[in-house]
C-alpha cells in the first residue's frame, strides 16, 4: 500500500483523531515522500499513514515485532511482562477504542516498549525482515572451559519481505546521512538509524529520547537501541552520539 516513494502531506497541525498534531518546531512540509518523512522525522506524515493502515494492520505488524507478548528471552518468564499500557490489569489491545492509532504509529499514545524490543526492531530490518529470538549468550561453558551447549539461532517471526527490509534500510541510512540522525555518523561505515523522542511533560522539552541503529548497513554486525529518560532535547541530539560511541567500540 505504501512505498518509500509514496507521497503524504507533511503540513503541521493535521488533525489526528480530531486533535491537531504538531511536528517538531512546528515545521510544516508540503507533500513529501515517506523516505523524506523518515529522514526528517515528520510526525504528521506517519500519523496519517497509521490512520490509513488502520488498527488491524497496525496490530498485525506489532504482533510480528513481538510488541504484544513477553520478550522471547532466555530468562525466567515469570520475571518478565508484556510491555504496553494496562487497564484494570489487562494489556490494552491496539484494536481498543481507547487507542489513537495515528499517535501510536509515531510511538506515542498507548505504545510502551523496552530497549530490547527496539534493538530487535533494528535487528529485524538488518536481518532481511526476520526477527530472531534474543539470547544473553551464544554458548554455555563448564568450569573446565569446555563448551557443553551452544545456542542455535532461532527465527521468532518474519516481519517483512527482504525487499521491504532493503527499502527500509535505505530510508534509515538517509536519516543518518542527512536527516535527524547525523550525529551517529561513523567515518567509513554505513550506518542505518532512526531517532525517537517521546514527550513526557506537555509544554516542556523534557523527553525520553531514543535512537535505534545497525551497522554496517551493507553487512550488518551490530544492532542497538539507546534510550535516555527525562532529557532536555531530542533523540538525534542526545541518544544518537551515545549509539555512535557504542557501535564504534563494537566494530573495532
Amino acid at each position: 500500500r505504501f512505498t518509500a516513494n509514496s507521497t503524504v502531506d507533511g503540513k503541521n497541525g493535521v488533525k489526528i483523531s480530531g486533535v491537531p498534531l504538531q511536528n517538531d518546531y512546528n515545521q510544516s512540509f508540503g507533500p513529501i515522500t515517506l523516505a523524506e518523512a523518515l529522514e526528517k522525522s515528520v510526525n504528521t506524515v506517519w500519523a496519517q499513514v497509521g490512520e490509513q493502515l488502520g488498527k488491524r494492520t497496525m496490530r498485525e505488524y506489532m504482533n510480528r515485532f513481538g510488541f504484544d507478548r513477553k520478550p522471547q528471552l532466555d530468562y525466567p518468564r515469570e520475571q518478565m511482562s508484556s510491555s504496553g499500557e494496562y487497564y484494570r490489569g489487562h494489556l490494552i489491545s491496539p484494536l481498543s477504542p481507547r487507542v489513537d492509532v495515528g499517535r501510536m504509529a509515531i510511538g506515542q499514545d498507548k505504545l510502551a516498549v523496552v530497549p530490547l524490543q527496539m534493538a530487535e526492531v533494528a535487528a529485524a530490518v538488518a536481518n532481511g525482515g526476520k526477527l530472531m529470538k534474543p539470547h544473553l549468550t551464544d554458548r554455555v561453558i563448564d568450569i573446565d572451559g569446555r563448551t557443553v551447549d551452544r545456542i542455535t539461532p532461532e527465527v521468532q517471526s518474519t516481519v517483512m519481505k527482504p525487499s521491504t527490509a532493503s527499502a527500509v534500510t535505505g530510508m534509515m541510512e538517509r536519516v543518518v546521512q542527512s536527516g535527524t540522525g547525523t550525529q551517529a555518523q561513523i567515518p567509513g561505515v554505513r550506518v542505518a538509524g532512526k531517532t525517537g523522542t517521546a514527550e513526557t511533560q506537555i509544554g516542556r522539552t523534557i523527553n525520553n529520547v531514543w535512537f535505534i541503529a545497525f551497522a554496517p548497513a551493507d553487512n550488518p554486525r551490530v544492532a542497538i537501541a539507546v534510550t535516555m529518560q527525562s532529557q532536555p532535547g531530542f533523540g538525534g541530539d542526545v541518544a544518537a552520539p551515545v549509539a555512535k560511541a557504542v557501535m564504534e567500540s563494537l566494530l573495532r
